[in-house]
């Protein structure tokens, strides 16, 4: 291996004037926060005269320079680089303000490249989905229409932090950056080369997210392969970028890979469980003994003591036991990125179904992300029709309203889901429903336990979900139309949740003196239980009255909804209203959520 390095002030690093620092398509977005963009300012603000700061490493995949634009794609290091040229694109701007266009010229000939053409391009580019929002902020456009955050938001605080700078502080600053910042930087000719160094540099500790080592991991095996290979997987992991674009894409291989092994997979041994399926059914595979010779470090970070007890080691016989058929590399990466389509239409409840989308938008709401480790399976199997997609994601709904009211160990849910993904083609669906059914909680547990379940505001849609599943009961739904989104219908509650304070008295009647005395420790318990909630348009409106709920039953008289319209005939509404209600509905909910 041929390694270049060679130790560049900022100054030195940028001043090439034919070189194009090129960040990848499949390459991870701009991630850096807050955070990370003031530990760089503050290293470079707070550095005693003198002294000098060490950035890092970048790595280079270049070739021999040749007349023109060199580009040169940037390996490891783009989130550094892209960090220093906004926060320069910010210090010419300051300069700019402050009259220095000398100062402001040098900056901006940095930020740029030229052929012999005379062409001038930016020095750096990024990747397609980073690329149009860099280009805006770089040229001063209107930063309010970035998609990433994360870029707009270290314009944004660099130009407050520079903002803050004294014309001597910025000067000295400027000086600090320029001169006494150094990069470490490497250049190596062949790719492979490149995707093994960049595995040995980030092998010491630093936090790499998983699927940044899976993907130079797959493309460091395929550079060592015959010509053509390398593009191949470098356009199928491209477009899995694009497609898990707001979506943890570590979450995405550990559900595939889930899905796979038939167990659970944690975040801190997903890279070795990866490395060891695709061992064993890559057909290239026998010739990348030296690129897995290396060890990777795993992030220790997250704490996954609950998960030891329901958690097994992988080995041979986690997998279904039949003859593993290989493929080959390029074929893999095809069907990794076909998953990470079809991943990507679950999540987003994109599928070409409206029935299916409707289920999965329900899920979301019941939070039952542990799920898609099963339903990613279960919708690649062409043996399924859309009803009986239908009916297993029904049950679904069912079991997981079910576990979640009784409150059982969420944490088995992914073993659970992941032993669904082995069962045979033959009898499919009722293997499935009969796993299910093992692990669901009774009718009489479950109904106790709704009766009294507190929908606090972090399962609120879980409550609303109830409501509307019980509001479609009582019209005799028949498909023909479904509920207002959120930001128009309101969950509601009864009995307020701030029943004491001088404004809600003001403004919805004086429910403290209506509730009668020892009223706040039962609010205490009430408040939140299903029996004190129903749904009503934001646009309806309360008069306040010395019988507060009579005041309400005139808001809801004028509902198109059936539960809130029932409420009407109710004389009055105190706490014992609030239990006999959420009984009642508890009743309705065994009926409702069956497995």
């Amino acid at each position: 291996m041929k390694i270049t390095p060679t130790t560049l002030t900022l100054q030195q690093f940028f001043s090439v004037g034919n070189e194009q620092f090129l960040i990848p398509p499949y390459q991870r977005r701009y991630a850096w926060g807050q955070r990370q963009q003031r530990e760089l300012f503050d290293d470079l603000r707070l550095l005693a005269s003198g002294d000098t700061h060490l950035l890092g490493t970048v790595l280079f995949l270049s070739e021999t320079h040749r007349p023109g634009i060199n580009q040169l794609e940037l390996v490891d290091g783009q989130q550094r680089v892209t960090t220093i040229t906004i926060l320069m694109r910010v210090l010419a701007r300051r300069f700019e303000h402050e009259k220095k266009e000398k100062t402001a010229q040098k900056i901006a000939e940095l930020l740029q490249c030229e052929g012999v053409d005379e062409q001038v391009m930016p020095k750096l580019q990024l990747g397609d989905l980073d690329h149009s929002d860099y280009v805006r902020i770089m040229d001063g456009g209107d930063i309010s229409e970035t998609q990433n955050g994360y870029l707009s938001g270290a314009y944004q605080n660099f130009t407050l932090w520079v903002g803050q700078l004294s014309v001597d502080d910025l000067n000295a600053f400027f000086h600090k950056l320029m001169n006494s910042a150094s990069i470490i930087r490497l250049d190596v000719g062949a790719a492979k080369d490149a995707y093994k160094l960049f595995e040995t540099i980030n092998n010491r500790g630093l936090r790499l997210k998983p699927t940044d080592i899976i993907k130079n991991f797959l493309l460091g095996h395929a550079s060592s392969l015959p010509a053509g290979t390398l593009d191949k997987v470098k356009d199928d992991w491209r477009k899995l970028t694009v497609l898990l674009d707001g979506l943890d894409s570590d979450d995405f291989f550990r559900q595939w890979l889930g899905g796979k092994l038939h167990r659970k997979v944690t975040k801190t041994k997903l890279v070795a469980d990866f490395k060891a399926y695709y061992l064993r059914h890559v057909q290239e595979a026998e010739s990348m003994a030296e690129f897995i010779s290396s060890t990777i470090k795993d992030d220790e970070d997250e704490d996954e003591s609950e998960d030891v007890a329901i958690t097994y080691e992988p080995d041979e016989t986690t997998e279904t036991p039949v003859k593993i058929k290989k493929i080959k590399l390029t074929m893999f990466a095809k069907a990794l990125r076909r998953s990470a389509e079809l991943y990507a239409e679950l999540l987003w409840h994109q599928t070409t179904s409206a029935k299916v989308n409707r289920h999965i938008a329900n899920l979301w709401r019941i939070k039952a992300f542990q799920a898609f480790t099963w339903l990613l399976d279960m919708f690649g199997r062409q043996s399924l029709d859309e009803k009986a997609q239908v009916r297993l994601l029904r049950a679904l709904e069912a079991f997981m309203m079910r576990r979640h009211i009784c409150e059982k160990r969420s944490n088995e849910l992914e073993t659970i889901f992941a032993g669904l993904t082995g069962i045979a083609e033959e009898g499919y669906e009722k293997a499935v429903l009969e796993i299910l059914r093992d692990h669901t909680p009774d009718d009489d547990e479950f109904e106790s336990a709704f009766a009294s379940f507190p929908f606090v505001p972090a399962v609120i849609n879980r409550a609303r979900y109830a409501l509307e599943m019980f509001e479609y009961q009582a019209i005799g739904h028949k498909n023909e139309y479904y509920l207002a989104e959120p930001d128009e219908l309101e969950l509601e509650h009864i009995i307020p949740k701030a029943a004491d304070k001088a404004t809600t008295k003001k403004e919805f009647g004086d429910w403290p003196s209506y509730l009668g005395e020892g009223w706040k420790a039962k609010h205490t318990k009430m408040l939140h239980r299903i029996g004190n909630m129903t749904l009503l348009a934001d646009e309806l409106n309360v008069v306040a009255s010395n019988n507060p709920f009579l005041a309400k039953r005139k808001e809801y008289a004028q509902s198109n909804i059936q539960l809130t319209k029932d409420l009407v005939s109710l004389p009055h509404f105190k706490f014992r209203q609030v239990e006999d209600r959420s009984k009642a509905f508890a009743k309705q909910a065994v009926m409702l959520w069956r497995v």
